[in-house]
């Protein structure tokens, strides 16, 4: 089959969610102070589209499979956080959060994306092989969840220079 027919062959809110993913990733390419509430859209969105896949793989292969798949690829999130940071978020008064700019956000948007449709396509390619391939993207969407999720917790407060009255 070729790529044009793969291509063609996706719903069109998969290429709706790229073009949102790609405009999450360019907004975190310039340092910018935000609410709190529109800084954690993305680990909730990414934690949202790995449980829908989490359940369409306990659908098809067990509860103990999606399971195994989406803490393994948490794990696996968490420890590349560790590995390899991203610049922290700075906590602001008034329920703001400075994030830093990096190319780090988008690259990974488009990584995750790129896996998580490589996934479908060969679930859809060759069916006898849908339970390992979207296993596969479970795995692969919990460990940007875990990273994203992980980024927000390693925020650290603002510190205010000067002397204390």
């Amino acid at each position: 089959m070729h790529l044009t027919a793969v291509l063609g062959g996706a719903p069109a809110w998969v290429y709706v969610l790229l073009v949102g993913l790609i405009v999450l990733g360019v907004r975190r390419l310039r340092t910018r102070e935000v609410p709190v509430v529109v800084a954690v859209i993305p680990p909730i969105a990414f934690l949202a589209w790995s449980i829908v896949g989490a359940i369409a793989l306990s659908h098809r292969a067990g509860p103990g499979v999606a399971a195994s798949a989406w803490f393994g690829g948490a794990l696996l999130g968490v420890l590349s956080a560790m590995v390899l940071p991203e610049a922290r978020g700075i906590r602001l008064t008034g329920g703001r959060v400075r994030q830093p700019g990096s190319w780090l956000p988008l690259i990974l948007y488009m990584a995750v994306f790129v896996a998580r449709f490589a996934c479908g396509a060969w679930a859809a390619l060759i069916p006898e092989q849908a339970a390992i391939a979207t296993a596969t993207g479970v795995a692969v969407g919990a460990a940007m969840t875990a990273r994203l999720v992980t980024s927000v917790f390693r925020w650290t407060p603002e510190r205010h220079s000067g002397a204390a009255a």
